[in-house]
């Protein structure tokens, strides 16, 4: 017979709530069952949306991917809430604050029409939104992700915007092209100019950190360009004063995408330099050739600059970057991260 215990969530800026979990369900879905929208996504313990840590209690933890949580982070007392199933009651401490709980489905799915559609590279799409209705704007912290609707059907794969938080309800995604990806596939046969979309979010706790003036390296993976371009454009908005690079890779020529909006930026952000790096590259190749860990380790060695540094990408390319950082004396806490999972880890 299940027993019934008492989760504590403490949030980032020492904000807490409780509320009642039975041990037979984890606590995403008894949050949601009382009407707490904690962040999450997959709900299938695959994407490290709902990760916290757990500071005192007991739990059993259910099947998830190595890469949402690696061994080493589930020894230290790291759980998915999604797959934490409490055996007594437990304090939970996640890393995002208070405001980013909801209390309502309401708000959280939204409509936008596709207003553009365009192949940007041999295996990326530009999808541009425009939520519909009365209420146009649309907030989040650049680097969260929204999850995207397949019309019809109930089918939804997550995405972050490259734009920033606005009054218009633009929403620009940067889609890589998979075969046999169900939204890939929508977006090449089925998708129109015009058509709805449900929108669910924002979610994710990928995002810029305060550090002072410490610089901030951007490395980007394909698509993973996407929150980063975000994450810029919002410190040109704002006009933070650190020094950035963003380092984005792709393995062919065929592969790249947005220079010449990555050149404008730098060209009105004077504390901006780009490093556009393409792995297999011919003789011809103007930017930097290479991949972008290699650059990146050439750039820390040559200057023996500490920044923080800001992943999203393939799993190799995030576990290669730890490497180098680790090589440089660049310690796991200045790094953030957002890696790219397999649907349905």
């Amino acid at each position: 017979m299940a027993s019934t215990h008492q989760v504590t969530i403490i949030t980032q800026d020492n904000e807490s709530l409780s509320f009642d979990c039975r041990s037979d369900e984890d606590v995403i879905t008894a949050a949601v069952r009382q009407d707490i929208y904690l962040m999450s996504s997959c709900r299938e313990g695959g994407c490290a949306t709902c990760k916290g840590f757990c500071a005192d209690g007991d739990y059993i933890l259910g099947k998830c991917s190595s890469q949402a949580l690696p061994y080493e982070e589930e020894e230290a007392g790291q759980v998915l809430l999604c797959r934490c199933y409490p055996s007594t009651n437990i304090e939970v401490e996640v890393p995002y604050t208070y405001e980013r709980i909801s209390f309502s489905p309401e708000g959280l799915v939204f409509a936008a029409q596709i207003v553009e559609l365009a192949q940007i590279s041999s295996n990326v799409m530009k999808l541009q939104l425009q939520r519909t209705g009365d209420d146009k704007q649309v907030k989040f912290d650049s680097g969260q992700f929204f999850d995207l609707e397949i019309p019809g059907t109930s089918s939804t794969r997550s995405y972050s915007p490259a734009n920033t938080t606005n009054k218009q309800g633009d929403l620009e995604f940067l889609i890589r092209i998979v075969d046999g990806g169900k939204f890939s596939e929508f977006l090449k046969k089925d998708a129109t100019v015009g058509q709805s979309i449900n929108v669910k979010g924002p979610s994710g706790i990928f995002g810029l950190k305060e550090n002072g003036f410490t610089p901030r390296y951007f490395i980007a993976g394909g698509t993973g360009l996407a929150p980063i371009l975000s994450m810029v454009r919002r410190m040109k908005e704002w006009d933070e004063p650190q020094k950035c690079v963003i380092y984005f890779g792709v393995n062919t020529e065929a592969e790249i995408f947005h220079l010449a909006e990555l050149d404008l930026l730098a060209a009105s952000m004077p504390t901006l330099e780009l490093r556009n790096c393409v792995w297999k590259c011919s003789d011809d190749w103007h930017c930097e050739k290479g991949s972008v860990v290699d650059i990146l380790r050439r750039d820390l060695l040559a200057t023996g600059v500490k920044p923080d540094i800001y992943l999203c990408g393939p799993p190799g390319m995030v576990d290669a970057t730890f490497a180098v950082c680790a090589e440089m004396g660049i310690s796991k806490e200045r790094i953030y991260l957002e890696k790219f999972l397999p649907s349905g880890s």
